[in-house]
This record gives structure tokens, C-alpha cells and sequence, in this order.
């Protein structure tokens, strides 16, 4: 999927969302009641709709978007219809935090859902914060965004610090000991390689090389070089979207060879379309469960929507924003006749032993972060996952 282009369902999805940039703010609520009337909850998203991590975006707002229809389709939560109004910051921080600011004071959302990428989250978080208001289900790992003490963040998967002490783990267990890491050179990738420095001593493997990652793609011959010289036995790629099958590419195309080690936020789907048969022996962390999966109350649901509106190509970015719509409905359902903010995280902390069609949350007034599952899967010759 090109990283520029959207295809046609996400201009529509975009549309029917009120997903635009300086869309006007909708009828002014009282703060008690932010984001709800009569007829409709709203929830406010900002995210990559340009730039180079735009495809994985897309592909979990496609995600999320089959869940929200389908209960707007059904006539919404007690008897409100969902609109998203998702805002782009082409994955700027500073673009991100304005974002956040319209989105509560102009379009007065009752909560902020599914914000893509660890500098934008971090970015906005402080102000969500500060104002009071849910911030659900990012789409990052970071550890940031999983301090104790912070009042409004809910997560419901594991962590990337999680995956990379499992990728080190399985390296160590295979003999492998002589590992290299790249990572974005910003919080995301700063944060994700201290975690790689903590578990390759804790599980005796040596990190030989390490070297930054641009998100714009320059300097990649820069990195390929810093990693190579020293012949690493795997490298873990810490990075999302574009620049992590690009630095594949440029190692590969270099004459180099290694066993590539990701995170669970590269698409599948990107992964091939850019690799061809290069992708075949990568190995992705995942932290939802597979969406192909037919023994799984929740991906075959996932299957079911999918396939009504004519998707056939499967992802696992799909998988995660599916399951934090079902998520944000359930606590939707949870916070009574008339959602208001407070009731929301209310909602959310009386999650303590749910199960979301087999996948389980387990939430609490002093515990905002849900989420263990890891596993690591290696794509296939038939551009499939495989254990």
C-alpha cells in the first residue's frame, strides 16, 4: 500500500467520518455532557492521514471503522450514533497537540480514541490530562504512555517493551547472541532500544550495533552501513510503517544478509507489498489476535463485517483498531443512560475481568494498562504468517 495514496473506501470513510481538516466544531455541550446529544456520541482522533506512516493508519481506522458502522448500523449506543472526527498530524508532535486542543474546545468530544504513533500520543496525553478527558486505546507501546498515576490513558494490549523482551528472549533461546538494533530516531525509537539495552542483559545477548532511523528515510545508507560492519546475526528493526521495510530493502539490496526482527506496528499487508518474497523469514511480534483466526469469538465477528463490505485482505493493524472500537463501545454501554467523562473512566476501571469475544481486559481504578499477550510469528512463503 502506498503510503500516499489512499484508497477509495478511506476517502469515504473519511467523509462519513466529518473527518476533515478545520471542520467546523459541532453544536456547543456543556462540559458535564461533552460530546453527547440526542442522537450521536462524538469522539475525536488525531493520526497519520498523510506522510509516510499514513497506510498503517488507514488500515487501523479501517479496522475500527467496520466495528463503529456496524453499531451505528444497529441503531448506535442506546440509541446515539458514534461519529469520529479525526484530524491529521502527518505525525508531528506539535501538529498533534493543536489537534487535541480543537478537538476538545471546538469540537467538544466526549473522549480522545486511537491516537496513532508514540510522539503524537506523548504529545497530546499532558493536555488530555490536564482537561479531564479519556484518552483510549492509542496505537503505540510506549511505556510513556503507561505510567502509574495517569488518570485518563487506557490501554489494552501489551506494550512494546513487552514484544522486545520477547523477540530477545526467543533470539537467546535459539542460540542466537549477537543481535544489532535500529530504531526511529525519536521517542518511539529512543524508548523501544533502552528497552532492548535492559533484556539483552538480562538474557545474555550482545547488542553489537545500534543506529538511528530517519522517519523521512534519509541517511539510510548511513544505517545499513553502521549495522553491517559488524555482521549481526538478527537485527530488531524498532519502527513503524515506511521506514521499517525500507531499511530491509536498503540492507538486502546492499548484498546483506540477517534474520529481521519487528513490531507488532508494521502491517503485514505493507510488509509484502513492498518486500515481495524478501519478506518471506521476517519475523513480527503481535499483540492482538489474528485476525485469519477461526476459533476466536472476536476475529471471526472481525471476518463477518470484513466481508460485508468486500475486504479480503487481512492485517493485524485491522485486528487492533477493531478490537479497541469493541472496546470503546462496551465502555460506551457501561457508562449509563447519558456518557459523561468522569462516567467514562468509571466505566473503563470497572473492566476487571472482561471478555471482549475472547479477548480479555482486565482494568482497575488503580490499574489503567490491560494487556500480556505476545507472539511472535514469522511470515511465510505465501505471504502468511506462521509460528
Amino acid at each position: 500500500m502506498n503510503a500516499g495514496v489512499q484508497p477509495r473506501w478511506a476517502r469515504r470513510d473519511f467523509l462519513r467520518w466529518g473527518t476533515a481538516l478545520g471542520l467546523a466544531g459541532g453544536p456547543a455541550f456543556a462540559q458535564d455532557s461533552a460530546g453527547v446529544t440526542d442522537n450521536e456520541i462524538v469522539i475525536g482522533q488525531s493520526c497519520q492521514l498523510s506522510g509516510p506512516l499514513a497506510a498503517l493508519t488507514t488500515e487501523v481506522r479501517q479496522g475500527a471503522s467496520l466495528y463503529f458502522d456496524h453499531v451505528n448500523a444497529s441503531g448506535g449506543v442506546r440509541g446515539r450514533k458514534i461519529r469520529v472526527v479525526a484530524i491529521d498530524d502527518a505525525y508531528d508532535p506539535k501538529k498533534a497537540a493543536e489537534n487535541t486542543k480543537k478537538l476538545i474546545d471546538e469540537d467538544k468530544v466526549l473522549a480522545l480514541f486511537q491516537y496513532a504513533g508514540t510522539p503524537p500520543a506523548l504529545a497530546a496525553l499532558p493536555i488530555a490530562e490536564e482537561r479531564g478527558v479519556p484518552f483510549i486505546a492509542p496505537f503505540t507501546g510506549s511505556d510513556g504512555l503507561r505510567q502509574p498515576g495517569s488518570r485518563y490513558v487506557f490501554n489494552i494490549k501489551a506494550g512494546y517493551a513487552a514484544e522486545l523482551d520477547a523477540t530477545v528472549k526467543q533470539l537467546a533461546s535459539v542460540g542466537i547472541s549477537r543481535i544489532a538494533a535500529v530504531y526511529l530516531n525519536n521517542p518511539f525509537g529512543t524508548g523501544g532500544l533502552a528497552s532492548v539495552e535492559k533484556s539483552v542483559q538480562a538474557h545474555k545477548v550482545s547488542l553489537v550495533a545500534k543506529a538511528p532511523l530517519e522517519v523521512d528515510g534519509s541517511k539510510m545508507a548511513d544505517a545499513v552501513a553502521t549495522v553491517a560492519k559488524d555482521s549481526p546475526q538478527a537485527i530488531i528493526v524498532i519502527s513503524a510503517g515506511k521506514p521499517s521495510v525500507d531499511f530491509v530493502a536498503a540492507y538486502l539490496t546492499a548484498g546483506h544478509r540477517s534474520t529481521f526482527y519487528m513490531l507488532s506496528v508494521i502491517s503485514n499487508a505493507q510488509l509484502v507489498q513492498a518486500l515481495g518474497e524478501r519478506a518471506r523469514g521476517v519475523v513480527v511480534s503481535q499483540v492482538v489476535p489474528s485476525p485469519w483466526n477461526q476459533s476466536m469469538p472476536i476475529s471471526r465477528e472481525f471476518q463477518t463485517l470484513a466481508k460485508a463490505k468486500g475486504i479480503t485482505e487481512y492485517t493485524f493493524s485491522q485486528m487492533e483498531g477493531f478490537i479497541s472500537a469493541r472496546f470503546l463501545v462496551e465502555a460506551l454501554q457501561r457508562a449509563g443512560a447519558k456518557p459523561t467523562r468522569a462516567g467514562l473512566v468509571q466505566a473503563m476501571e470497572s473492566m476487571k475481568n472482561v471478555s471482549l469475544g475472547g479477548y480479555p481486559v482486565e482494568l482497575a481504578p488503580g490499574q489503567h494498562s490491560s494487556g500480556k499477550f505476545v507472539d511472535l510469528l514469522m511470515m511465510g512463503r505465501d505471504g502468511k504468517f506462521t509460528k
